[in-house]
């Protein structure tokens, strides 16, 4: 029959309406009640596990800050047997090493400093991870919009099909105009179907950075755009770009590294007490030991201080050329951001009230019989890929937002 739907037609809307049903019921409800940016931000903040990471490493820097004062070991040793003679005598003899306390100072500041290190390098990972976070969000965002349209027109060219049908039955129109509108509403099936497969994995993705099990739920009726402060638009600093901040935490490590190289060069000092007893009727000998070790070849200590100033002048070109490299990518961005808002206001204010006109127009007219299918699918097509195209568009410059707000937003992300 003519107005029989082929098999394989079938088929695919089976598939669809399965797939369809499945996603009503999990695209909301599997990690609990919907989440909004600011919660999903909370959420990672407490339960990642790569920043449970980072705070451990930096707990575990900050517990090496009292090895800085560590003196070398005592030596403690006793003899005993025949040592001067036929009878049986003993000493005991004590000796303490230590550097002078200027490089026990130093050494303590420098692990300090590597401390604010790994703090830094937990900024780093914070700053990171709310990137992704958000561009994921806002991915989500515009994949549901996308879902919403492809439904709206799934559903408009689905009464067109019904209705060029109906005119091939009683002889209206062709075969042609019947065959084209279902190929029309199945091939709107299919891209409705990757669309949505696209979303779960894009959902699965989330929880995996919230550190959730299974899949997050989000808030659908939170803005489609990101927003964009003032603050996040601010000149690049250490203070506002962890990047730059770890760099130039890394040049006071190298600078102290250098001072505890040249203080390691000084001599240490040495202490000691000395005892032996001999025979009974002879009086224990004591003697008090005070010196000093001196560094006789003094080859590898000069190296050590010349590789740590080769390390400062490393961190030193590192930080000027990073720096550098971000203005000139913070300049861009914000030149495209300026480019994507203009699209996006000609969208909003003129190409998608059009859009909308044209197809309302064509509707009313298809089912009036004022225009063909063809001519209906002619109209309307370009109108749905305004509506598309912003979507594009949309995602573009959230995404642009987001890697502005990772160069010079604040730090909102904290982990436990």
């Amino acid at each position: 029959m003519g107005g029989e739907v082929p098999r394989a037609g079938l088929a695919l809307l089976a598939l669809f309406l399965t797939f369809a049903a499945h996603a009503q019921t999990t695209l909301g409800s599997t990690a609990g009640a919907p989440v909004n940016l600011g919660q999903a931000l909370q959420t990672a903040g407490t339960q990642n596990q790569s920043l449970r990471n980072a705070g451990l490493q930096t707990q575990q820097q900050q517990a090496l800050i009292r090895t800085g004062l560590e003196l070398p070991r005592t030596v403690i040793d006793f003899q005993v047997g025949q040592l001067s003679s036929n009878y049986t005598d003993n000493t005991f003899n004590i000796i303490q090493q230590t550097a002078l306390p200027s490089v026990y100072l130093a050494q303590r500041r420098l692990l300090q400093s590597q401390g604010a290190t790994a703090e830094q390098q937990a900024a780093v990972s914070r700053r990171s991870l709310a990137q992704a976070i958000r561009t994921n969000y806002y991915g989500l965002l515009v994949s549901y919009r996308r879902v919403a349209l492809l439904r709206r027109q799934d559903s408009l060219y689905r009464r067109a099909a019904r209705a060029a049908l109906i005119r091939y039955k009683v002889g209206e129109t062709n075969r042609l105009e019947q065959v084209a509108a279902q190929a029309r509403v199945l091939e709107i099936e299919n891209r409705l179907l990757t669309t949505l497969s696209d979303l779960e994995v894009q959902r699965e993705q989330l929880g995996q950075l919230l550190g959730s099990p299974g899949a997050a739920a989000v808030d659908t009726t939170q803005a489609l755009l990101a927003p964009l402060a003032a603050t996040d638009t601010a000149a690049l600093s250490p203070e506002s770009n962890p990047t730059l901040g770890l760099l130039r935490q890394q040049i006071a490590v190298s600078q102290l590294q250098v001072r505890v190289e040249q203080l390691r060069r000084l001599p240490d000092l040495r202490a000691g007490y000395f005892q032996q007893t001999l025979r009974p009727e002879f009086t224990a000998l004591r003697v008090a030991q005070l010196g000093v070790a001196l560094p006789l070849l003094g080859g590898a200590g000069r190296a050590r201080v010349a590789a740590a100033r080769l390390g400062e002048q490393v961190a030193q070109g590192q930080l000027a050329y990073t720096t550098s490299q971000l203005t000139t990518q913070l300049s861009t961005l914000r030149r495209q951001l300026r480019r994507a808002r203009a699209s996006l206001d000609y969208y909003e204010k003129t190409a998608l009230p059009q859009a909308r006109l044209i197809i309302v127009t064509a509707e009313k007219s298809f089912r009036a019989g004022d225009i063909d299918y063809v001519t209906y699918v002619v109209n309307t097509e370009p109108a749905w890929q305004i509506q598309s195209n912003y979507l594009d568009q949309a995602q573009r410059y959230n995404e642009l937002v987001v890697s502005v707000q990772a160069l010079t937003g604040a730090d909102i992300l904290v982990g436990k």
